[in-house]
């Protein structure tokens, strides 16, 4: 295994321990005490297929007891867009579900040569549907969602919220944007990224945005470079600002994998576009939001309140 991989699959179980701490009150960074819940049980769907790839394009559902209308919580797990499983939100998808919610959290197609990031859009889409055609066969309305995610699900929720706000089965009303990278055309994302070296990454982007580029064009600036970063800007959140939703960012000033500054970035251009966002910096974490649980308990406090004012 790849020293490339073996980053991605370490990020994302130090991100499966943040969240196990998260909502089970235990003790580490994410440590919060989720709000009580109603005795009565949520109603759970297992497993449901939206694809042809029963594994990749699936999701699970959880039903609040009370049927009529109702907000989505989408949870969109990590793993640098080739790595990770919906299981990771399972528990967590449950919790907000007790609390009156609809919550589900769906796999998605890795990228590859074949599959781009528009595709995992079109993924969000299938699913979406999938949940809201589910959720009517069993007496549940559900017209808003909340897109939440860490990484690279965190940017898939910017992403389609802003870029298909307008055509998405279920109106994007919000996000919670945990260390989702904002602008893939950066210099510091490409080549100063802890997760691999700049023709690690130049592989992983040339998948995301379906054009071919070597380090020596990327360098240079010739060949297929200006194609190249014109894919990469067309499947970053920052382009698509004008049209942001209300937006939660949690993020780490250390963060050496999805640079500080880039998410800032976003967060002052949403505002300068008069979308409403908040943005809650972790000062002593890094991409895994490890060190600051005063910041982790303001994001869930946060997060709470968004569900509250957007999804009516």
């Amino acid at each position: 295994m790849s020293a490339f991989f073996q980053k991605i699959i370490s990020f994302f179980m130090s991100f499966f321990l943040l969240l196990a701490g998260l909502f089970s009150g235990g003790s580490g960074g994410g440590n919060v005490t989720p709000t009580p819940a109603p005795e009565t049980p949520a109603v759970t769907d297992g497993s449901i297929v939206y694809g042809s790839d029963k594994t990749r394009q699936s999701l699970d559902l959880v039903l609040p007891e009370q049927t009529g209308e109702t907000g989505l919580i989408l949870f969109i797990h990590g793993g640098a867009w080739i790595y990770g499983d919906k299981a990771i939100y399972k528990d967590v998808a449950a919790q907000w579900a007790k609390g009156g919610y609809a919550a589900a959290t769906v796999n998605y197609r890795y990228l590859s040569d074949t599959v781009h990031m528009n595709d995992l859009l079109d993924d969000i889409d299938a699913a979406l549907a999938k949940i809201k055609e589910t959720a009517a066969a069993a007496g549940y309305t559900v017209n808003k969602v909340m897109l939440a995610g860490m990484s690279a699900g965190a940017h898939l929720s910017l992403l389609y919220a802003y870029a298909r706000k307008s055509s998405a089965p279920i109106t994007p009303a919000a996000v919670v944007s945990y260390c989702g990278p904002s602008d893939l055309t950066r210099a510091d994302f490409l080549e100063e990224n802890s997760l691999g070296d700049l023709n690690a990454m130049l592989g992983l982007m040339q998948k995301a945005g379906g054009v071919a580029i070597t380090a020596a064009d990327y360098t240079n600036k010739t060949g297929t470079y200006d194609a190249f970063m014109a894919a990469l800007r067309a499947v970053s959140p920052i382009t698509y600002a004008s049209e942001g939703v209300p937006t939660l960012f949690a993020h780490g000033e250390q963060d050496t994998i999805v640079p500080f500054a880039g998410v800032k970035a976003l967060s002052d251009t949403l505002t300068a576009a008069g979308v409403k966002n908040d943005f809650v910096s972790y000062p002593n974490s890094g991409h895994d939001l490890d060190k600051d649980p005063d910041s982790a308990n303001r994001v869930y406090e946060l997060a709470v309140q968004y569900a509250a004012a957007y999804l009516k």
